[in-house]
């Protein structure tokens, strides 16, 4: 390792915490609070914990969606940038962005204060488990595409880089003929 793009390490790290944070959060709630919470405190117990937790929670939430946006859109479009990719790649990649905005969602909602949360939260075992299930999804198929063969693309020098572009002018080819 010659030389290190911090930028990128950084980028790396955001997002991997921020996709540990969420994705334990959700498998700790389902697996291990909602069943001790419910065998053993009373339901006005639970409600007041529910909604201390929520408190703190939604800040996490909302901290590790904006963590893992910002950086798995720049991650992929540097992985765009820089490498010719695997024809799935692509297609998977919107399969994982899809499934993550649907993570995104629930996670939002479960731990909100909207009357739709409201209404989550009174199936909360049910929502935690398809949340579960998005996450498991989407990190198997972050595990495909982290080891789908990439090949680096070459190195364009910056003159003509900037000869090509200035040659195509601000405008698409089916707009300048």
């Amino acid at each position: 390792m010659d030389q290190v793009n911090w930028l990128d390490v950084v980028l790396r790290w955001m997002h991997i915490l921020a996709a540990v944070t969420a994705a334990g959060g959700t498998l700790f709630a389902r697996f291990a609070l909602l069943p001790s919470l419910e065998e053993t405190l009373a339901p006005e117990q639970r409600q007041a914990l529910h909604a201390s937790i929520r408190g703190r929670w939604s800040k996490i939430v909302a901290a590790s969606i904006a963590f893992l946006l910002v950086s798995g859109l720049v991650n992929f479009i540097n992985a765009v940038r820089l490498y010719d990719l695997p024809k799935f790649y692509h297609a998977l990649f919107g399969v994982k962005f899809l499934l993550a905005l649907g993570v995104f969602f629930i996670a939002s909602v479960v731990s909100g204060r909207s009357a739709l949360a409201e209404r989550f939260r009174r199936d909360a075992r049910k929502w935690l488990s398809i949340n579960a299930v998005l996450v498991v999804l989407i990190v198997l198929i972050s595990g495909v595409l982290k080891v789908a063969e990439k090949t680096k693309k070459p190195a364009q020098p910056a003159a003509a880089m900037k000869t090509r572009v200035e040659d195509r002018g601000p405008w698409p080819a089916t707009l300048r003929q």
